[in-house]
């Protein structure tokens, strides 16, 4: 399955696509703790770099600025900064922000230098807490094979989630601390008077663990990657504005489709592996004892008699004929 976002196609047409892209990433993604550093202890040993997404966009609605940003950890300190512009291909839909973002970001990602390749990625929205388990963290997580979670400012309507039961839960927390909202995201009070955020593990991390990241690297209303995005972001913008120049990514659009490809091809490699496995196992349990190789000479011992008897039976064919 592979999206297709232009061409003479209706909006029904393309809803379904991306719904049913949106599906198979979930089936793809991993909501519990798969690192390469410690969620053991409130430091988290081995984590070391993380990463920060944001997209910001021009007053025309047609172009806008995507920035990654990779920081220290625990420091915070900026390592590796880029932003770049980028046509907007995808108008925005509610609950399709991935399509409209992803492409560009999942570019800029793809040029990190391997020595600062980021552990973890925070995203501007939602990460399982969506309609379909694949919000804007969940695509760009899979896409780029790291744990990733979502940070939103406002409650996505799913199930029995929304704006109302939020409201009822964060009325009990007090700055610094987070309460659960639902299996698959939670609450988290930065500070007094400030609208709780959303956190939602997007891909190789549990909410606990997402939610206790989100806490520890909070320095104002924002998790600090988001936010040092953010502000680069719009700089980026101010300055295509004062007249300066901005570097332009031509089309993220078909490098993600490419990337969709691949991940469409592995996912059905695997179960097609997964069939055949299961199908070896159940044979493999049928048979008494294990195949003895024949010799040579038993091979042929073998096929000696079924030679002569189908010599015999074809000279008999040929007498009847005549």
């Amino acid at each position: 399955f592979v999206s297709k976002w232009g061409g003479a196609m209706t909006s029904k047409e393309q809803r379904k696509q991306w719904e049913a892209e949106q599906k198979l990433l979930a089936s793809l993604a991993v909501l519990e703790d798969d690192l390469d550093w410690s969620c053991e202890t409130p430091d988290f040993p081995g984590l070391q770099r993380l990463c920060g997404v944001d997209v910001s966009f021009f007053s025309d609605r047609t172009y806008a600025i995507a920035t990654v940003v990779i920081l220290s950890f625990p420091k915070l300190e900026v390592l590796w900064e880029r932003s770049a512009a980028f046509r907007l291909s995808v108008p925005y839909v509610p609950g399709f922000l991935a399509f409209r973002e992803v492409p560009a970001l999942s570019q800029l990602m793809s040029s990190v230098p391997k020595r600062l390749k980021p552990q973890v990625v925070l995203v501007d929205g939602n990460g399982a807490l969506h309609p379909r388990g694949c919000g804007a963290a969940t695509h760009l997580g899979i896409t780029m094979d790291l744990p990733a979670i979502g940070v939103a400012k406002d409650v996505l309507q799913v199930g029995h989630v929304n704006s109302s039961s939020a409201a009822r839960i964060a009325s009990g927390l007090v700055p610094g601390t987070w309460a659960a909202l639902c299996p698959v995201a939670g609450l988290f009070k930065p500070k007094a008077g400030g609208k709780p955020l959303v956190v939602s593990p997007g891909h190789r991390i549990s909410l606990s663990t997402a939610m206790r990241l989100v806490v520890a690297i909070c320095r104002a209303q924002h998790p600090e990657p988001i936010r040092q995005a953010d502000l680069r972001s719009r700089r980026a913008v101010k300055a295509w504005h004062a007249g300066r120049q901005v570097e332009y990514l031509s089309n993220p659009r078909l490098r993600h489709l490419e990337r969709m490809q691949e991940l469409t091809d592995r996912a059905s490699a695997e179960q097609c592996t997964a069939s055949r496995g299961r199908w070896q196992v159940k044979a493999a349990a049928k048979l008494e004892a294990p195949p003895v190789e024949e010799s040579l000479e038993d091979q042929e011992e073998a096929s000696w008699p079924g030679f002569l008897f189908g010599w015999i039976c074809a000279c008999m064919s040929r007498g009847s004929k005549a």
